[in-house]
């Protein structure tokens, strides 16, 4: 059996093909009823006209033969015999197959058909209008009772009713109703129904073809600007990998280059500390066993010992400032809880940990001693500046980044201030943003005046393995 192929969605045709069907659609529906419309039109008008003209006919022979209708609701003998010469074997009996003579109020006073006169039927609308003055006609409207003997010939028939009047006072005294042979009108009215439907849907065709025609360069066009558009997006990926694939690098390679950094950073404080350091302090010893037995160092001895003791101080807060813990060894909730102890050792400052089950999150040494200098820098500032005596760090992570913030109710200051690393070598905000960045990170920070100050870290758990 034939797999049969699924009817196309709408949505997966093209803008001329949408256009092609929902336009001829709406065609076809409004060529049908424009035409009925104007076909009604036309059949009413030449019906009209027919009317009209035949009535204009008629009334000049039945007219003068009726007047007796103004007195009575009879024709006289004389008068009917008129009327049957008139009909009879005449130019304008070929026409009128069959005619009747109404009084105002429905009674039938003479007719073609011998068998309906005497007869009262109920007005139609048609011979109402008549009765008030106007000619009425239609065209093969064979529903009244009276009709039947019309109906019965099988040919086509226009129905006028056409009022008679009076001549010398112009009031109605009658009705004439007659049907004339329609052959001809019905042949006229045909076609002009199929000239009307030429007409009409040649106009509504051309204006289709028209309109598709322009609705098709314009989905060529937009066909043209996807496809170019689609080119574009592709080269705008593949850009974009390549930028990926390029930052991934810039910041591996810049990891790596802060993570040899800082590790010849605490190499030398540590030689600094363990070096001249000692040095320092043995020369210090010495001289002291040197002068023992003095009441004191004077002169040159005396600058020669300030002099050693002043740098001696100098080298360790040097090694202090350089040396920092082993943060390969130490997972992500031990390097928190050693910034916090360190930084409570050193100051009054209370500080409250919220970093639970944190302790599975892997980062590499780069971003630990991003953490770290930013647990450092932002826990000393609350203490410099904020002037409280507690602060919260609180620790978060999902599926992507990696969050740590520091979080004070103090004095607050304005984010707006320009940034930068500070006279004394401290970091400053400004050389934790620049960290952060560095390593594909981000430093976000909230303050207001009076309100307190919070700083967040956001790191990429993804870059932890570069």
């Amino acid at each position: 059996m034939k797999n049969l192929r699924p009817p196309r969605r709408w949505h997966s045709l093209t803008l001329p093909g949408q256009f092609l069907l929902a336009g001829a659609a709406v065609m076809v529906v409004a060529t049908i009823a424009v035409e009925f419309w104007v076909s009604k039109r036309i059949e009413d008008a030449v019906v009209n006209n027919s009317a009209f003209s035949a009535a204009l006919l008629m009334e000049n022979f039945i007219s003068p033969l009726s007047q007796e209708l103004a007195d009575t609701d009879t024709l006289s003998q004389p008068a009917r015999q008129a009327l049957a010469e008139v009909f009879n074997g005449t130019p304008i009996g070929e026409r009128v197959v069959s005619y009747k003579i109404w009084s105002t109020d429905g009674l039938v006073i003479h007719a073609s058909d011998p068998s309906i006169i005497g007869q009262e039927f109920e007005p139609s609308e048609d011979f109402l209008r008549a009765a008030s003055g106007y000619v009425s006609a239609s065209f093969e409207d064979f529903d009244d009772i009276e009709d039947a003997t019309e109906a019965a010939l099988g040919v086509p028939l226009l129905e006028v009713y056409s009022p008679i009047r009076q001549l010398w006072s112009g009031e109605i005294i009658g009705v004439a109703e007659f049907y004339e042979d329609a052959t001809i009108l019905r042949e006229d009215i045909l076609s002009a129904h199929r000239t009307s439907w030429l007409v009409v849907g040649g106009a509504f065709l051309a204006s289709g073809v028209l309109l598709f025609g322009i609705v098709q360069a314009g989905g060529r066009t937009i066909r043209q600007q996807q496809s170019e558009l689609r080119r574009q997006l592709d080269k705008t990926q593949t850009v974009s990998t390549q930028n990926a694939d390029l930052r991934r690098k810039v910041i591996k390679a810049s990891t790596n280059a802060t993570a040899q950094t800082e590790r010849a950073i605490r190499r030398i404080g540590s030689d600094l500390h363990d070096g001249p350091a000692q040095y320092l302090s043995l020369a210090s010893l010495r001289l002291d066993n040197a002068l023992n037995g003095q009441q004191g160092p004077s002169g040159d001895s005396a600058l020669v010992r300030e002099s050693l003791d002043k740098a001696l101080d100098e080298l360790r807060i040097i090694s202090r400032g350089l040396a920092l813990p082993d943060l390969d060894n130490l997972d992500v909730q031990a390097l928190i809880n050693r910034a916090v102890n360190d930084h409570m050792r050193q100051t009054d400052l209370e500080i409250e940990v919220q970093a639970q089950g944190v302790s599975e999150i892997t980062l590499n040494y780069a971003q630990k001693l991003c953490v770290f200098r930013f647990l450092q820098e932002t826990l000393s500032n609350v203490r410099r500046h904020a002037k409280v005596d507690e602060a919260t760090v609180s620790v978060r992570t999902d599926p992507q980044f990696f969050y740590v913030s520091v979080v004070d109710l103090g004095t607050g200051f304005e984010t707006t201030a320009p940034r930068n690393v500070r006279d004394d070598g401290g970091q400053g905000l400004f050389g934790l943003i620049n960290r952060a960045e560095s390593i594909g990170g981000q430093l976000d920070i909230t303050s207001t005046t009076a309100r307190g100050t919070t700083l967040t870290l956001t790191l990429p758990i993804e870059e932890a393995n570069l």
